[in-house]
């Protein structure tokens, strides 16, 4: 199955965003995924947005172009930061496609989010599975013809998998889906159809943010680039999303 062409490794060290803050901070978090995690600095987006709503995040990132879960798990960088690195939140991402084939996911995506999930019980931090979007196409190679139909299918997976392991999803994908229903003038999709533009990853930041810090989105001010108008809107879709 063809994957977004590899980049080195990229452990994003870059606590103390939110500001440069002094003080300890309300919550470490470690974000484990691929492109889709270090387009738009999106760790770094969580911060800032938890920051406007008064909550200071400390952020890191393990994050490799392309990378699947079970390729962070052989490589063992992620593992042996969720182990060493005293998180309170661990944000795991698979593999755009991978989700939308609920066999594929099963086989692949599930043991691998099984040893991450072991690695935060033991080190006493908190999973969170960051549920992405569809292709703006769909996926053939995994059956989708379709944004939607490839949405639902991610969607159900990620759903499945927090059932399975008892813990929380950040929904992104279907706040995703419900501004690309509501606002079609809003350009989640880069120009590839499937990695974020700045408004798509602002849209998963703030539910990302929401999920950690139990704040609303509504509360969280900071525009970040993304004009204060579609702003609004996404704040609006991503309280809708997290409320479900």
């Amino acid at each position: 199955m063809p994957v977004v062409k590899r980049a080195a490794v990229l452990l994003l060290a870059i606590g103390l965003l939110a500001g440069c803050l002094p003080g300890e901070p309300d919550a470490r978090v470690l974000f484990i995924g691929n492109s889709y995690t270090f387009s738009n600095d999106l760790p770094r987006m969580v911060a800032d947005l938890a920051d406007s709503a008064g909550i200071h995040l400390e952020v890191e990132a393990v994050a490799e172009g392309g990378a699947w879960l079970r390729d962070h798990r052989r490589a063992g960088t992620a593992g042996e930061r969720i182990r060493g690195g005293d998180f309170d939140f661990v944000v795991l991402q698979e593999q755009s496609a991978v989700p939308s084939d609920n066999n594929l996911a099963r086989e692949e995506m599930y043991p691998a989010a099984i040893a991450f999930a072991s690695d935060a019980a033991v080190s006493g931090s908190t999973l969170v599975l960051f549920e992405t979007w569809g292709h703006l196409s769909g996926f053939s190679g995994t059956g989708h013809s379709s944004y939607q139909s490839m949405q639902n299918a991610i969607n159900a997976t990620y759903h499945e998998l927090s059932e399975l392991l008892g813990k929380p999803v950040a929904p992104a994908g279907e706040a995703w889906q419900i501004s690309l229903t509501s606002a079609r003038s809003i350009r989640l999709h880069d120009a590839d159809g499937s990695h974020p533009s700045l408004e798509g990853s602002y849209l998963a930041a703030l539910v990302i943010a929401a999920t950690i810090t139990g704040e609303s989105p509504q509360d969280m001010t900071a525009d970040l680039g993304v004009s204060t108008a579609v702003a609004n809107l996404l704040r609006q879709y991503a309280a809708e999303a997290v409320a479900r």
